[in-house]
């Protein structure tokens, strides 16, 4: 794991305040049926919110995604705005696995100037997350995720993982996460190596968890998280990392071994310093049997042997 300061990744990531022109920068539709879709201002260095009303609001989660992504591509007229890919850069499509949104552009997207780049990843990851049930988009350039300069790979992003002016930029970091996911047999882990953003004060044993949930950035990968999983507490004494999920957890992921759930997250967590040992609960109990299989009560450490190579 390595840590980096977020000036020297991302310090030009995000140029613009909820104050500016008296634009709201918030990412929550405040009514139903009402969205923001984010552009860029005429100049290229902030955001630049305009509200939408959803005539898909009652079809699917699906139809709903394809027309914000349409909106976001195409700046109505009346907006003093401009796209945030611009002209050049072609969308091929998206994917939604659970509660991840994988969008694909061509390979020019990657190629954006670095402050474009990530302000637009930003007004992407801003627009979509908005969605219900959407809580990370992973963006494809070309035939990859999204990578910085030096070829690690970005993302997949939240809402929130992007900052809201330079005024708060040393309330971030960078980290290099190494994550473990279900492999296409559904009975052995891979790896994932992911660069995140986060907030000084967000544990990374939160951090790690949240991603996990996000689901896998890599194709011929597979999430260990049934859709509506979520994480109610953590903490960590001793160097046993402390679990409690919803119940949720315990949905069957088909044709997946359960003691992948349980090792992609005792294994992703044994790569911090601080865990040793996981401790995993469901609302608060530890006398539960995971899928009819693997009882949770016990105390887990890393596996190794589960690592496909």
């Amino acid at each position: 794991m390595k840590r980096k300061n977020i000036i020297a990744l991302l310090v030009l990531l995000i140029l613009f305040t909820a104050a500016s022109c008296g634009r709201s920068s918030g990412t929550k539709a405040p009514e139903e049926g009402l969205f923001q879709i984010y552009y860029l201002d005429k100049t290229g260095t902030e955001l630049y919110p305009v509200a939408h009303r959803a005539e898909k609001q009652e079809s699917s989660r699906e139809e709903l995604i394809a027309e914000l992504l349409d909106c976001f591509l195409h700046v109505p007229n009346e907006a003093d705005a401009i796209s945030a890919p611009g002209e050049q850069t072609e969308y091929l499509g998206f994917r939604l696995d659970g509660t991840l949104l994988y969008v694909y552009f061509d390979a020019q997207y990657g190629e954006l100037r670095k402050e474009r780049l990530m302000l637009c990843s930003a007004a992407l990851t801003r627009t979509l997350c908005q969605i219900p049930g959407v809580y990370h988009v992973g963006i494809y350039s070309g035939d990859q995720m999204l990578r910085s300069r030096e070829g690690t790979p970005l993302g997949p992003f939240a809402a929130n993982d992007f900052i809201d002016s330079v005024s708060n930029v040393n309330n971030y970091e960078t980290v290099e996460l190494t994550l473990y996911f279900s492999d296409a047999s559904g009975k052995m882990l891979t790896g994932e190596t992911r660069t995140v953003t986060y907030r000084v004060d967000t544990p990374l044993e939160e951090l790690v968890v949240e991603q996990l949930l996000a689901g896998p950035g890599r194709e011929g990968s597979r999430p260990v998280f049934a859709d509506g999983t979520r994480l109610l507490s953590l903490s960590v004494n001793d160097n046993i990392c402390y679990l409690n999920f919803n119940r949720e957890f315990l949905t069957a992921i088909p044709d997946e071994d359960p003691g992948v759930t349980i090792y992609a997250l005792v294994n992703s967590l044994a790569e911090l310093d601080s865990v040793q040992r996981v401790q995993i609960a469901v609302e608060g109990s530890q006398d539960v049997m995971l899928r009819d299989a693997v009882s949770l009560n016990t105390l887990f450490e890393e596996d190794p042997d589960l690592i496909a190579n």
